[in-house]
């Protein structure tokens, strides 16, 4: 091979290695983060809860980014070029896939669940009225009624949504902060308080077992994202305290992390 030769055969390995470099394995592969913590999202499947949006900064690859989603009717998304929102439409899944212009993709596997919502038990207070009830019953009463709570303070209640709406589901109660739970179903519905006139929120549960334990729980949301779950309690003591015409188990929550 002459010196001619040589040079050509350099070149044409020069220009193939800089041929290659342009290609898409030269740029980092495409990810997430999400835009609120900033956090890198890893792996490739995300849970999303129905109604509950999430936003990401697409990073990586060549930029000049498309996104596509299989199924629009379980899940929308909007991009503008900087933030992607991904917004559930229905429980299911489906895929949703982002490349560039240099054939650089990632296929994240998205599953859109149902609706929950988790309250950790912070306080449990007790009321009970009487004319006739004397100052030493009715401190009996209030530390029963505390004391024979489903769940304690640190215990959990956990609602689960079965439908879109979010108007039933199923319901655990957790008694301590460890252990197990009770489970039990749940019906969620607005009424209007007899007294007030004021719109309530009520849950009322059917706890499994042979006992069946019934719970009815008025919802008022707190100060600072707490809420209070408020249970009349006046017929399961009213027996044993027949002066007794109003008693209340009050819970004192906080979503929990």
């Amino acid at each position: 091979m002459n010196i001619k030769q040589t040079f050509m055969l350099a070149a044409s390995i020069t220009a193939a290695a800089m041929f290659a470099s342009c290609n898409k394995d030269d740029y980092s592969p495409i990810y997430l983060v999400e835009a609120e913590t900033q956090a890198t999202f890893e792996g490739n499947e995300l849970s999303l809860i129905f109604n509950k949006e999430k936003k990401f900064l697409i990073r990586g690859g060549k930029g000049n980014y498309t996104v596509s989603v299989a199924d629009m009717n379980v899940l929308d998304f909007r991009y503008d070029g900087d933030t992607l929102t991904y917004r559930p439409e229905s429980i299911g899944t489906t895929e949703s896939t982002i490349a560039d212009r240099s054939g650089n993709s990632y296929t994240l596997n998205v599953s859109v669940e149902n609706p929950q919502a988790a309250y950790s038990i912070t306080k449990i207070e007790a009321e009970a009225a009487g004319g006739d009830l004397t100052q030493a019953q009715t401190e009996e009463l209030q530390n029963k009624i505390i004391q024979e709570s489903p769940a304690k303070v640190g215990g959990r209640i956990q609602l689960t949504y079965s439908d879109e709406n979010c108007t039933s589901g199923d319901i655990k109660i957790y008694p301590e902060a460890t252990g197990g739970y009770q489970v039990g179903i749940f019906t969620q519905t607005r009424k209007y308080d007899e007294n007030t006139g004021k719109e309530q929120l009520r849950i009322e549960t059917t706890m499994a077992g042979e006992a069946g334990e019934k719970y009815t729980f008025v919802v008022s949301p707190q100060p600072m994202g707490r809420v209070r779950f408020e249970e009349v309690v006046t017929d399961r003591y009213k027996g044993s305290y027949p002066a007794l015409t109003e008693a209340r188990r009050i819970y004192h929550l906080k979503a929990a992390e």
